[in-house]
């Protein structure tokens, strides 16, 4: 049985009550490893590329909010 979800929250609920592996960004279970609830199994074979897109509809022009969480996100999403 496989399971799809569109958000990150159910995939990280589903690993922690452990149905199965999960392939999620590091910044969404720093927690959950920290305190043992989830444990990389397959970190030797991952590669972080430290990536991470921002979409929205190319009709639209970027509006101050958008312009700001852009900046945002890039600034402090891959901080050590």
């Amino acid at each position: 049985m496989s399971s799809m979800a569109s958000t990150l929250e159910p995939l990280v609920s589903m690993a922690e009550q452990g149905l199965g592996l999960a392939c999620l960004p590091l910044f969404t279970i720093q927690d959950q490893i920290a305190t043992g609830k989830l444990v990389p199994v397959l970190a030797d074979h991952i590669e972080d590329v430290g990536e991470f897109r921002i979409l929205w509809p190319s009709s639209r022009h970027l509006s101050p909010k958008i312009q700001a969480f852009v900046k945002f996100m890039s600034e402090n999403l891959f901080r050590a």
